[in-house]
């Protein structure tokens, strides 16, 4: 999935620089000076290689395109039938302002990517002892999410009998118009969805500020973003939800990976302590000499 147009980076320059910086990660290594470097280097090509991977998958044709449409419909029925709202429903309040639909389709593009990114450099430069932690819960959520994108699913600004419409392709800023031959059958689940919400878990997780919580509005607007825009069902940003429930609880049972709050034992300073009776020295003292 080439991105350069909207300028994010290829998958074959992203796995040359990966691949170049786990290399030198090596040579850093063998000199014996620079292991703290070496290894920040060796992992920022790690992620880097990891990048090339997914965008290089997520340009693969899915299964079942013949089927992706029909998909698509059978979770909108299923989401009627449990009582969701309608994705057209929610469009309807926001397409009679011009201002809010360019911001979700900018939101859309522009932030998905980057907010990530840089989360993830916050923790490898700033919170390395967390580290393990995010990059297996990232890898496991990636990783299961292409997993299940390779069964086609249309998204709902594709199907018309659903009344939705492709904000992004009105306005001429539609991500899939910029590259020729993009997969759009791959709504199932939704990848905004699922790293919005890891970027909420990680700051909650790694920092200590009690504003750590406002990272939740991150995955709450993007939810709203992406249904607003046609780009997915409710469905698919829950799905991308458990699937995170699912790696974090993988990870967790790896005691190397676990995050500081998980794997630090408690001080001994917190450990309840029996009550000491401070004795005078006329005091008088029982048979056990207490």
């Amino acid at each position: 999935m080439d991105l350069a147009g909207i300028g994010w980076l290829p998958w074959r320059p992203a796995l040359a620089l990966g691949l170049a910086a786990m290399a030198i990660a090596w040579g850093m290594r063998r000199s014996g000076r620079t292991r703290a470097s070496a290894s920040i280097t060796f992992e920022v090509g790690l992620v880097l290689t990891l990048y090339a991977a997914w965008q290089f998958i997520g340009s693969i044709t899915p299964l079942g395109v013949d089927r992706a449409y029909d998909s698509g419909r059978a979770i909108a029925d299923f989401q009627a039938a449990i009582g969701l709202p309608s994705e057209a429903d929610l469009q309807s309040f926001v397409l009679p302002h011009d201002w809010a639909v360019l911001a979700a389709d900018t939101y859309y593009t522009a932030l998905h990517i980057p907010v990530f990114v840089i989360t993830l450099l916050w923790v490898l430069l700033r919170h390395g002892s967390d580290w393990p932690f995010v990059r297996t819960t990232t890898v496991l959520l990636t990783g299961s999410c292409l997993l299940i994108q390779f069964w086609a699913v249309a998204p709902p600004r594709l199907i018309p009998d659903l009344g939705i419409i492709d904000t992004a392709m009105e306005n001429g800023r539609s991500v899939y118009a910029a590259i020729p031959g993009a997969n759009q059958l791959s709504a199932m689940p939704s990848v905004h969805m699922a790293w919005s919400v890891a970027v909420a878990l990680f700051i909650i997780v790694v920092a200590r500020s009690p504003w750590r919580w406002l990272a939740l509005m991150y995955p709450s607007a993007t939810m709203a973003v992406v249904v607003v825009t046609g780009n997915h069902f409710w469905m698919d940003g829950i799905v991308s939800m458990l699937l995170l429930g699912f790696s974090v609880a993988v990870t967790l049972a790896i005691p190397s990976q676990r995050p500081r709050r998980v794997a630090q034992p408690p001080h001994e300073s917190d450990a309840p302590t029996m009550p000491v009776r401070v004795l005078s020295a006329n005091a008088p003292r029982t048979e056990a000499g207490i």
